[in-house]
């Protein structure tokens, strides 16, 4: 029998350990490979984005067309402040013949149900039929956990559904503003007083948190609200109304998304070329929820931080002329 501390033996050993040692290097440390640190953006949106003021660095980013006049971009990114995040860029072209966006509610009924809640693939199986395809859904307002009680306005279809606002001192984040589309489909974000003015022409509304971009320019205090990183979601729209994005931040995932802050946000909403963009809800709610371009199924899109779908209140869709 050869002896373990013979030369031979002794080379073979040293040469395993180098070995194992050298292919370490390749493994990741997290749910995702070690980042290219020399990447640079190769799509559209992808490109706009790494100019933001809270974009540090882009690994990756990838995009596709969900239907025509809806596309999504995904990005891997790091902020200004060395977080990570990963963020689902939906843009929908309002210009689009066919296209719609619209309010979704739980089973698809034209009222106000206190507590009323579903997913948002099972709120598709309600609205999805010839002609009226959904190609894409997201969250939209807040409720109050305790009873149900949605916090914002609801317009359906010119329907208006819930006029008020329920704001709470504990909660300075939520019932602070809308978003919605008039009568001519033009996108519209604005706080609780001018929705007064606004909601005899508004034909669908849902309620909104802190407005992170006003007039193309992220405002310099928020102060007044949360501070903590979250999954995120918000929306906004180009100045000439023909654009809308909405944007879903992956959160409280270490190595995966760390969430975002709302002039981080702000900037990358500004980025895109927005003029107006306000928080929806965020948490477990955040998700997008598409029609996959390439196999017949509905799928979630980013990494909810629940874990699976939560029931939400109501949604933005966008639906599609097609049989």
């Amino acid at each position: 029998m050869t002896k373990m501390n013979s030369p031979m033996n002794k080379l073979f050993y040293y040469l395993l350990i180098i070995g194992t040692v050298c292919s370490c290097k390749t493994l990741p440390t997290g749910p995702e490979d070690i980042p290219d640190t020399s990447y640079q953006p190769r799509t559209e949106l992808g490109k706009m984005v790494a100019t933001a003021a809270s974009v540090g660095h882009i690994y990756a980013d990838t995009t596709f067309v969900i239907a025509k006049g809806v596309d999504e971009t995904d990005i891997h990114l790091q902020t200004s402040l060395a977080k990570v995040e990963h963020v689902f860029i939906l843009r929908i072209d309002l210009t689009t013949p066919g296209l719609k966006m619209k309010v979704g509610m739980p089973y698809d009924i034209d009222s106000y149900v206190i507590g009323s809640r579903q997913t948002p693939s099972d709120m598709i199986e309600y609205v999805d039929k010839p002609g009226q395809r959904v190609v894409a859904v997201v969250n939209a307002d807040f409720w109050d956990t305790s009873n149900g009680k949605i916090r914002g306005p609801i317009h359906r279809n010119g329907r208006i559904l819930k006029d008020t606002f329920v704001y709470s001192s504990t909660l300075t984040d939520q019932a602070i503003s809308f978003f919605g589309l008039d009568f001519d489909g033009k996108p519209v974000i604005r706080d609780t007083v001018t929705y007064r003015a606004l909601a005899p022409d508004l034909r669908d509304v849902t309620g909104s948190g802190v407005i992170v971009l006003k007039d193309g320019q992220v405002p310099g205090d928020f102060s007044g609200y949360s501070t903590n990183r979250h999954p995120r979601n918000v929306v906004g729209y180009t100045a000439d109304g023909n654009t809308v994005y909405f944007m879903i931040v992956d959160g409280r995932q270490a190595l995966w998304s760390d969430g975002m802050l709302y002039w981080e946000m702000g900037e990358i909403m500004k980025s895109l070329g927005c003029s107006w963009s306000s928080n929806l809800d965020g948490g477990g709610s955040a998700q997008l929820v598409i029609r996959h371009p390439s196999a017949d199924i509905y799928q979630l899109r980013n990494r909810a931080s629940d874990g699976a779908q939560r029931p939400v209140v109501n949604t933005w869709m966008v639906t599609v002329n097609e049989p």
